[in-house]
């Protein structure tokens, strides 16, 4: 037969199984929603990770049109830049051609002795 101190010390060792049941109970719990908590990060982090590549993918995408649309716009200017340097230089080869035909010509008609003999006639014919 328990004493009275006996059945005290069944009381506390009662007492403590409660508490310590509660205790396993509530470190259960923890572990389970430490679980849960670190499934939850996982999945955001490879969503995180996905995002982010794929945004990059954008970026990447976006910079490279950007760079081929600053090419074309160079080429563009080199190809207009020389369009009018070539047209400069046929709009000066023509005057260049055009200059050279009347001024041979000119000298041509001076050199030939007809308009001397025509300014001499008209001008002693004037003086008569």
């Amino acid at each position: 037969m328990p004493t009275n101190g006996g059945d005290s010390m069944y009381k506390i060792v009662e007492e403590h199984s409660g508490l310590l049941q509660n205790h396993e109970e509530r470190l259960l719990k923890l572990e389970d929603q430490s679980l849960k908590l670190e499934n939850t990060i996982l999945t955001e982090n490879r969503e995180t990770r996905s995002t982010m590549k794929e945004q990059t993918e954008k970026m990447f995408k976006l910079v490279e049109n950007a760079m081929g649309y600053q090419t074309n716009i160079s080429t563009q200017e080199h190809e207009l830049k020389k369009q009018e340097h070539e047209l400069r230089m046929l709009k000066w080869n023509t005057i260049s051609t055009v200059f050279l035909k009347v001024s041979g010509g000119l000298l041509a008609l001076l050199t030939s002795g007809g308009a001397i003999y025509y300014i001499i006639e008209q001008f002693f014919a004037g003086g008569q």
